[in-house]
């Protein structure tokens, strides 16, 4: 008669493992926590299965056949792997293991996400992290395609199988030290009228808010540089090019030296999302480091007003 294993319950043959180990019932329901009565039972539905017996009495006390010890020789393998199963299961459920694939933008990728990253990591020392810096198009690609489970990219989303939590931060205002708009501590675009600008170009949402702030003011635009970082940006204004607008991020990890940093209103707004795939399912650690970052996204946001 050939037994599949499939028939076989895996409680059974724990149950079988744990008599042979410890040579009595009673002790091998103390380790599997259940009832001698239970144990019993499970061997007797192990042996039906079979089509032989695997214990015998003899003057009192059981005795494992010649079969049972046959059968024994594989059940290690079987009661091994499973608990190499167990232990990868609770790893994995307690986030001690698995891997991340993010993406970010530039002005995120200098300080904030891969602070993020180290809060996250810092008690789960087997989590592999793959981190890269990318353009807001680019970062969609990546998580539209799989290539990436997160991405924190510039909206508005351009692939339909994209989900995301939203973010609102006010740029603001940096103009060189000594610049005679300093002493006020609020710029507003007939400030700027006719002053020398730097922005990020055409290719970015900034510049056609900004814009479109100074057509309806009737304010001179007087785009002098063009540059596709906030962060170039600010380094052009502490040489004295010129003003920008500059996103909070960038100016939080900036030096400030030969600048100064002033509230802009009306507001323009640089406008973040973490990303992810609806058409795949995130990881447990996807949605624990979503959930964490979402809140120091949203942290930030009111210590940046402080600036």
């Amino acid at each position: 008669m050939i037994v599949s294993i499939a028939m076989l319950q895996f409680r059974q043959i724990q149950a079988f493992h744990t008599i042979m180990d410890t040579g009595t019932v009673t002790q091998a329901a103390k380790r599997l926590g259940i009832s001698q009565p239970g144990v019993s039972n499970l061997i007797a539905s192990l042996e039906h299965e079979l089509g032989f017996e695997l214990f015998t009495r003899i003057s009192g006390r059981l005795q494992p056949t010649p079969e049972a010890y046959r059968l024994a020789n594989s059940t290690e393998s079987v009661i091994t792997g499973f608990e190499q199963v167990n232990r990868q299961a609770a790893a994995i459920r307690n986030m001690d293991i698995g891997k991340l694939d993010i993406a970010g933008l530039p002005e995120l990728s200098m300080a904030f996400i891969p602070q993020a990253i180290r809060q996250f990591v810092i008690d789960k020392p087997d989590i592999n992290i793959a981190f890269q810096t990318r353009s807001s198009t680019t970062i969609q690609e990546l998580v539209a395609s799989h290539a990436v489970e997160i991405g924190i990219a510039e909206t508005p989303l351009e692939h339909d199988n994209l989900a995301a939590e939203t973010f609102s931060y006010e740029c603001f205002c940096v103009l060189p030290a000594g610049h005679e708009l300093a002493a006020k501590t609020v710029i507003t675009p007939k400030n700027l009228h006719g002053e020398p600008l730097i922005t990020l170009g055409p290719y970015h949402l900034t510049y056609h808010r900004l814009r479109e702030i100074f057509s309806a003011q009737q304010c001179v635009w007087n785009d002098r540089c063009q540059t596709r970082l906030f962060h170039t940006a600010l380094t052009f204004v502490q040489a004295g090019l010129g003003v920008a607008l500059i996103d909070p991020f960038t100016i939080d990890f900036h030096t400030l030296e030969n600048i100064v940093v002033r509230k802009f209103e009306p507001a323009v707004t640089f406008d973040l999302a973490i990303i992810w795939a609806t058409n795949r399912p995130l990881s447990t650690l996807g949605k624990a480091f979503i959930k964490q970052l979402s809140a120091q996204m949203t942290e930030a946001s009111t210590s940046f007003r402080n600036l």
